[in-house]
Formats: C-alpha cells, sequence, structure tokens
C-alpha cells in the first residue's frame, strides 16, 4: 500500500468510529509511525509501504480505534506553545487549563507592586499542587524566568522531572511527593498556589468519554460526590501557605461557581472567577488578606 492510500484508509476508519478532526488524527498517527512530520505525507505519497510499516501502522490505528487517547499514541502533548511528554495513564492537560498559567502571568504586575509595599522584591515562588506531568509549573517558569516552583503529586513524578529538564527549568524547581498540601512547610509560604484538582462528581465518571474514563487515572478525575473534596480541601488549606496578599488559582466546573464562591469567601479576601474559551466560569482567583 502507498501512503496516500494508508491515509485514507485511516482517515475513513476514525471517521466511522466518530473521532472528531478524523484528517488530522490520521496525519498525526502516521507520521509519528513513519518518523515523517505531517507535510512530508503528502510529498510521498506515492511511496509504498513495507510490511513492517503497515503493520506497526495498523497496530496503532487499532488502540485510537479504541479509543486510546491521540496523546498517549504520541506521548506528546501541546501546552501554550511547549512541547510536554506525556504517558498514559497520567492526565492530559487540556486547553481551558492554559487559563491558569494566563491569568497568573496578568496577576504578576499588581502582586509585586503590593509585595513592594511590604519591602519584599524575592524571586516569585509557585506552588503546583497535583502537578501531573508538571506542564502549569513548568509553563509559568518558562514565561517567568525569575520564578522558582515546588509541584506534588501522590503519583510517580518522574515525567514532570523529564519535562523540566526537556524544557531548560529544572534547576529552578523542586518536587515533593505527597498529598495536596501535606509535604509542603508551613515556614516557605508561597506567592502564587496553582492546581487544576480533581473535580469531577463520581455519578458522572460514567458518563464521559471512554479516551478519559477508560485510560486516564481515576485519581485525577475523581473528585467526590460532588466534585468539590479537593477543591474544598485547597481552599481551606491554601491560606496557611500563601503570603500576604498571595494568590490561589484552582480550575473548577463552571456548574460548581456558586458553591466554591462560597467556601472561598470564608477564607480570602477577594474572589474572583475567570471564564474560558467556551464563556464559562471556569479559573478561581482567590487573594489573601
Amino acid at each position: 500500500m502507498q501512503v496516500k492510500e494508508v491515509l485514507k484508509y485511516t482517515t475513513q476508519s476514525l471517521q466511522n468510529k466518530g473521532i472528531d478532526k478524523p484528517e488530522l488524527e490520521a496525519e498525526i498517527l502516521i507520521s509519528q509511525v513513519l518518523k515523517f512530520n505531517r507535510v512530508s505525507l503528502y510529498s510521498k505519497d506515492r511511496k509504498n509501504l513495507s510490511d513492517f510499516e503497515l503493520d506497526n501502522i495498523f497496530k496503532t490505528i487499532k488502540r485510537r480505534l479504541n479509543h486510546e487517547p491521540l496523546q498517549y499514541l504520541t506521548h506528546k502533548v501541546n501546552f501554550l506553545g511547549f512541547d510536554f511528554l506525556i504517558d498514559a495513564p497520567t492526565f492530559i492537560p487540556r486547553p481551558e487549563t492554559e487559563i491558569i498559567v494566563q491569568t497568573l502571568l496578568k496577576q504578576v504586575g499588581a502582586y509585586r507592586l503590593s509585595r513592594r509595599a511590604k519591602a519584599d522584591n524575592t524571586p516569585l515562588l509557585i506552588f503546583d499542587i497535583g502537578t501531573g506531568c508538571g506542564v502549569i509549573a513548568i509553563a509559568c517558569l518558562k514565561l517567568l524566568p525569575q520564578a522558582t516552583a515546588y509541584v506534588s503529586d501522590i503519583i510517580d513524578l518522574k515525567l514532570a522531572k523529564q519535562n523540566a529538564e526537556m524544557l531548560g527549568v529544572s534547576n529552578r524547581i523542586n518536587f515533593i511527593c505527597g498529598n495536596l498540601l501535606d509535604p509542603f512547610k508551613l515556614n516557605e509560604k508561597a506567592d502564587f498556589i496553582v492546581s487544576n484538582p480533581p473535580y469531577i462528581p463520581i455519578s458522572l465518571i460514567s458518563t464521559l468519554q471512554p479516551e478519559i474514563r477508560l485510560f486516564e487515572s481515576r485519581s485525577s478525575i475523581d473528585g467526590g460526590e460532588e466534585g468539590l473534596v479537593f477543591i474544598y480541601n485547597l481552599i481551606k488549606e491554601t491560606p496557611l501557605y500563601l503570603k500576604p496578599s498571595g494568590i490561589l488559582l484552582l480550575e473548577i466546573s463552571p456548574e460548581q461557581k456558586s458553591k466554591v464562591e462560597n467556601k472561598a469567601l470564608d477564607y480570602f479576601k477577594e474572589v474572583d472567577f475567570i471564564r474560558d474559551f467556551s464563556n464559562n466560569f471556569r479559573v478561581l482567583v482567590a487573594k489573601c488578606i
């Protein structure tokens, strides 16, 4: 078979399975297996493929048709323009989570002014809770060259460490294994605490698309009965770990806004919410006194 024939077959197979953007995914999968860039698929579209190449392509297609996430097959995910390594079952970052980083960047100027009033000009310190493959903290460090970060998770942090090394920030990031804020020391306080915690109500997990419920870590999505267990814990505990005027940024589900707002107002001076690309409230911004 030629490249163009395999590309057509793969596109049609993905489309029949109801997968979004089947042509794009076909290009990505085939170029990944053949180690071509996507443009080369069309400049080499008449190339006859070996049995070995075809076998690898069809094995990869079969995995995708079984709803294994594309990112796990390519071992790559893009976040704010940076390419990160990703492997199953580590949670796959979504575009909505980029809003946390973008919001933090917008907050930095005013925050630094408030800290200067307190004679504090030290580099920014960021805590990333439940870091996964490390995208939030690492993207922040790439965009804030003077900042440092502590990141935590209950999972093996090997992938996050690899990403930090690959993106050149490993000298400004510290990795600690543990649940939520348990591994952090109270005597070292952060300027910003960021997190994309599990927030899916347990009753809704069975309704999620198979790419999520069958392949991604259950611990990275299960937020308990209302999806608020980890969010509430972070809201309650983070003021102890933030400097005066420090800021908490949490990703939430839009349906949780009112409950999250009521809880946050018990612990923070100012509470706001940032909308996502679909105009839904997605990120809590809570400022300490």
